[in-house]
């Protein structure tokens, strides 16, 4: 260990005392659940379980731009795809603080007509939660910060992106234009002179050092297997050893797959753990029209970055996506790199960071993710499992809906474009960055996101795995939270929902 791990972090030879909770993951999900334990519950101790080990203090859009490739060089995949070729999901990040160390922090809030297929009761539960976690992860639905004058080009964009709705096939009719735009996760405590994105980290350490008493969290500490008898785990078996839990409740609240391999490895008669694997596919697009065009009257010599977060819906077979906008106008690319870096959401890699550093263009990026599905049964398709020999499989086949959607998403991406174009002339970006006026040959992004549904939540325990509250049927004491319990990916980023779900699980079981 290092200076840090040893000031805050805890080996199993180092803990002591039984538990109440024991949470595996210490990302976004397992961070907020024992957060929300600990306020509700002065007597409550957690023990919190993360596979990796301390890499940041921070999301790496809050630490200066030197660190921007660590983005592209901390993720794993301990995996082996055996699905269709070429589909795969983007790798984890095996750290404390997980992926919500890199995230984009957008984070819309589903209408009620994207909860599709999930309990009435989950649903009712977390309605009162929304705000309450919007306010936990700072939710903010401007990137306007210090050096990032945008209302010009905020105003000129939402204007003519919500004139130009219905020339977009899949779009939601919004009511109004202040619908587009878009919530970002910007920090607990950050006042409205700055811009960050939230990181779970900070929230972890800042409760290790006010709970240290009834907080410990145990770092590079794999989870295998959990042990059950009669419905009742007794036991975590983890690359540190074994840990009998007493009476405590396991929280399963680490990235989708990685539950499934637990849970199949676990529990392999189980028939329906893993099954249901859904996801995000993307459609990617960057283009630019000259800043002597139809937006000049929008632009100032200073930086503006401005985001947009539009919803949609297939007219062919109902599937869900979203897309997200971002535009830029960097008249002084050596001057404000910091600034645009720390403020756009997708700015997080160097290609990008690149893309966005030419004075002499407005330039736009769409982003367009929609649902792709398994199926909620025994027989499902996409599904997460571990084999007799140990090994972790992944399998994603997409059907022809799948593709059928795809081709939609695409098409849906390009109208986005022509609107945005507002009648200007368009270059477009190539996957090797350079500019033209000729088309991309294809907008789809390697790599699948927001993998959901190995642990989806229903009210029948012969059709899913846990119920509303996220409890798993047949269990006496596991839990499973986050997008793993969505019976369907929906259009939307998890992680507001996820943890409100984490907040709705906390207030139930300290009955508060």
């Amino acid at each position: 260990m290092n200076e840090i791990d040893r000031l805050y972090f805890k080996s199993f030879n180092e803990i002591s005392g039984d538990f109440d909770y024991v949470v595996v993951g210490a990302g976004a999900y397992g961070t907020s659940f024992a957060h929300k334990v600990l306020e509700l519950d002065d007597k409550a101790r957690v023990l919190v379980i993360e596979k990796g080990t301390y890499l940041i203090p921070e999301h790496i859009q809050n630490l200066p731009p030197a660190y921007v490739k660590l983005n592209q060089e901390a993720g794993i995949e301990p995996w082996k795809n055996v699905g269709e070729k070429g589909l795969h999901f983007m790798p984890q990040i095996p750290y404390v603080g997980g992926r919500a160390l890199f995230w984009n922090a957008w984070i819309p809030q589903p209408n009620l007509e994207e909860l599709i297929d999930w309990p009435q009761d989950a649903i009712d539960n977390l309605r009162f939660y929304w705000n309450y976690v919007g306010d936990f992860v700072g939710r903010r639905y401007s990137l306007t910060a210090p050096g990032n004058d945008n209302q010009n080009l905020t105003e000129f964009v939402r204007h003519i992106l919500f004139e130009g709705l219905d020339e977009i096939d899949t779009s939601f009719m919004l009511i109004s234009p202040a619908e587009l735009d878009s919530a970002m996760a910007t920090g607990q405590r950050t006042s409205k002179n700055e811009f960050t994105k939230f990181a779970p980290i900070q929230v972890l350490v800042s409760d290790l050092q006010k709970y240290g008493d009834r907080l410990s969290v145990v770092i590079d500490a794999e989870v295998t297997k959990l042990n059950e008898s009669n419905g009742d785990v007794y036991s975590i078996e983890t690359t540190q050893g074994i840990l009998n839990i007493g009476s405590a409740l396991v929280l399963l609240a680490c990235n989708t797959l990685e539950a499934a391999f637990i849970g199949s490895r676990s529990f392999p008669e189980h028939k329906l753990i893993g099954k249901n694997l859904s996801g995000h596919m993307r459609s990617w697009l960057a283009l630019r029209v000259p800043r002597n065009s139809n937006y000049a009257s929008a632009l100032t010599d200073d930086l503006q970055v401005t985001g947009f977060y539009l919803p949609g819906r297939s007219s062919k077979n109902g599937r869900l996506l979203h897309t997200h906008i971002s535009l830029v106008h960097n008249p002084n690319p050596s001057r404000d790199i910091d600034i645009l870096y720390k403020t756009l959401p997708d700015a997080s890699s160097e290609k990008a960071v690149n893309t966005y550093s030419d004075p002499d263009y407005v330039v736009i990026m769409l982003h367009t993710m929609g649902e792709f599905l398994g199926e909620r049964n025994a027989d499902s398709w996409n599904y997460v499992r571990v084999n007799s020999k140990g090994q972790n499989l992944v399998c994603i086949e997409l059907q022809d809906v799948d593709k059928e959607f795809w081709n939609e998403m695409d098409s849906t991406t390009y109208q986005i474009a022509d609107v945005l174009s507002d009648g200007n002339k368009i270059q477009y970006q190539a996957v090797d960055g350079s500019w033209s006026d000729s088309k991309p040959s294809t907008l789809r992004a390697e790599g699948f996101v927001h993998e959901a549904g190995t642990f989806w939540m229903g009210d029948d325990a012969s059709t899913s795995v846990t119920d509303f509250k996220g409890k798993l049927y047949g269990f006496s004491n596991l839990y499973a939270v986050g997008s793993m319990t969505f019976p369907r990916t929906g259009s939307f980023n998890p992680t507001l929902t996820g943890i409100a779900q984490c907040f709705v699980l906390a207030s139930h079981l300290t009955k508060k």
